[in-house]
């Protein structure tokens, strides 16, 4: 089965997003990250406003915004420097154009200058959202398949219940 689609420079923050989101090394630095500035935020208050009870009512509160506004914050300051990093590699072009195939071997993806497949032994994952069809490789990779690709919501499953299909017999499980 195979579809295709269009993309922007968007579609490719929003993934690499996803990606990322999986990745428990990022989610470990942005843990530390967020310790060390609710640290250095509250030890900063203290210093301010000296060493006493309302220093330290400050401080827990200081630290309590930092705690609820920095997953915000972090989200959008990475969304903008990955539109930079992007703009960067890629200039002023914003359209681009993603095939995928589901063969019995694997996944092929292809676009402008590129070709790829990810055999299904290295597939973790087929997770269907509200807007893609999200593959995700056992040691990162994988596509986001937008909505868009399909042409109709039964095209859609069907190509949903092949990638599964295809990744459970490289494992070694029976179709269902």
């Amino acid at each position: 089965m195979r579809v295709s689609f269009k993309y922007s420079q968007e579609d490719l923050v929003d993934a690499t997003v996803r990606f990322s989101a999986r990745s428990k090394t990022l989610h470990d630095i942005r843990r530390r990250q967020l310790f060390w500035s609710a640290v250095i935020l509250g030890l900063l208050a203290l210093l301010i406003f000296k060493i006493s009870i309302v220093a330290m009512i400050i401080a827990a509160v200081a630290v309590l915004v930092v705690v609820i506004i920095n997953p915000y914050l972090y989200d959008h300051r990475y969304r903008n420097n990955l539109r930079k990093f992007y703009k960067e590699k890629l200039g002023i072009e914003d359209e681009f154009i993603c095939e995928v195939e589901l063969l019995p071997e694997g996944m092929k993806t292809s676009g402008q200058n590129f070709h790829c497949t990810m055999e299904w032994s290295t597939i973790e994952d087929v997770v269907p959202t509200s807007d893609s069809v999200d593959i995700f490789g056992r040691k990162g990779g994988g596509c986001i398949v937008r909505n868009r690709a399909f042409g109709s919501p039964e095209e859609r499953q069907r190509f949903i219940d092949l990638a599964r299909e295809y990744m459970n017999n490289s494992r070694g499980f029976p179709q269902q």
